[in-house]
């Protein structure tokens, strides 16, 4: 079972698109998939077309063991969902010990999965901390701008501190350039630059600038489902069969 944490400092940055979307593309491959929605913003929740507002519990009640995780599955269409709530900033505010790792302890029985995609928050808290010390990889959306680029480097310093001290196997298995256009000079300037510093992280698949992707969300649709003849649908089917081959050549 393969646990991806989707991650980067930076909101705005294509971060609940690609996790939605990787997830969506698995299903069509035919891989059990299961999301994880650890942002209190509800975004990848919000995508997959369920209103938090509609629902008796979220991923809350589960890490504080108030509910089971058979009381949380959503299964969407073929892509299993664990929600969020608005409710999951409080986590900072519980009296536990050992707060980081809730989500792996709330997890430890299940591996009936081929891959778990985790949703986090765009910041390195307690929520973010606790996707991390589950997961085994992470995956970071990187919006090929001179900022993002830069801001990335702080995302590599928290997951150092995490693979010292909370999680030893976790590694940063891959970069997934966003919201490229070949007009814009900067782009392929950030692109060259990525692979520089970081030769082999950068996954070959780039998701360009596509106004489907930004639409989609609105409707609570994965890509596929909103317009399958899309850019962003050709990306993400593409970047999705790039991370399972990456994988299996290891």
């Amino acid at each position: 079972m393969r646990i991806i944490a989707i991650s980067n400092n930076k909101g705005g940055v294509g971060k609940t698109t690609s996790t939605v979307n990787i997830a969506a593309s698995l299903s069509i491959l035919n891989k059990k998939v299961l999301v994880i929605d650890i942002d209190h913003q509800a975004q990848a929740t919000y995508h997959l077309g369920i209103n938090p507002k509609d629902l008796q519990y979220s991923i809350f009640e589960l890490l504080k063991g108030e509910i089971t995780y058979n009381d949380l599955l959503i299964d969407r269409n073929g892509i299993y969902l664990l929600p969020a709530k608005p409710d999951l900033k409080d986590l900072d505010f519980l009296p536990f010990p050992a707060k980081e790792f809730l989500l792996r302890d709330a997890m430890e029985k299940i591996n009936d999965f081929d891959y778990v995609l985790i949703d986090c928050p765009p910041s390195l808290g307690i929520l973010t901390l606790n996707a991390l010390t589950y997961a085994k990889e992470i995956f970071i959306p990187l919006q090929l701008q001179f900022l993002p680029f830069h801001g990335m480097y702080n995302l590599f310093e928290g997951v150092q501190m995490v693979k010292q001290r909370l999680n030893k196997s976790l590694e940063i298995t891959g970069i997934i350039g966003t919201m490229y256009s070949s007009t814009k000079t900067i782009n392929k300037e950030v692109l060259d630059e990525t692979e520089s510093r970081l030769p082999g992280k950068l996954f070959n698949t780039i998701i360009r600038e596509n106004v489907s992707l930004q639409e989609a969300p609105s409707w609570g649709k994965t890509i596929f489902e909103y317009k399958s003849d899309s850019n962003g649908a050709v990306d993400y089917m593409n970047l999705t069969k790039e991370i399972i081959a990456r994988y299996e050549n290891q």
